[in-house]
């Protein structure tokens, strides 16, 4: 009884996405993350299976910078790029399609974001402004995308091809 008892009081304090939610994007804030209201909720989305430079500067940013050897300025010139081409394809009021079932620890959902039938975590990779963040399992497809983008040298490979073939390791 206590077990149903926490985990009913857990799921209350977090609730779960259904498989297939429609939100509306309120603010992106940089290549990888957004702002969308969800339900009655305002929530922040962070995209499943892509890893893109760091805009921000902070611990990341550091570690990424020292471990590749290059200046964070760099690689934040890089994140700039990735938040503008996120810009131009979320606009403020789009609706998406969000799919999700968990959060992160420091609470945000983790999900796929479709808008028009055009599944954002693949569009990115294919058009060379993010990694396959390759810390969980991740669909087949974007490994083809990546490596054409990175043959292709298409956006960010195009810019700075070393730092991207650092990152996307």
């Amino acid at each position: 009884m206590f077990k149903k008892l926490i985990i009913v009081s857990m799921l209350a304090t977090f609730p779960l996405l259904a498989a297939e939610s429609t939100g509306v994007v309120t603010k992106i804030s940089d290549g990888s993350t957004l702002h969308m209201v969800l339900g009655q909720s305002e929530e922040t989305i962070k995209i499943l299976y892509i890893d893109v430079p760091e805009k921000f500067s902070n611990a990341k940013l550091n570690r990424d910078a020292k471990k590749l050897g290059v200046p964070a300025k760099d690689i934040q010139e890089l994140g700039k790029l990735a938040s503008d081409y996120a810009s131009k394809f979320f606009k403020k009021g789009d609706k998406v399609i969000v799919e999700s079932d968990k959060k992160d620890q420091a609470g945000r959902i983790l999900a796929t974001v479709n808008k028009n039938s055009v599944d954002y975590s693949l569009q990115m990779i294919e058009d060379g402004f993010a990694c396959i963040n390759k810390k969980a399992a991740y669909p087949g497809e974007l490994e083809k995308a990546l490596k054409n983008a990175k043959e292709e040298k298409k956006g960010l490979w195009a810019i700075n091809y070393d730092i991207m073939n650092k990152l996307c390791r």
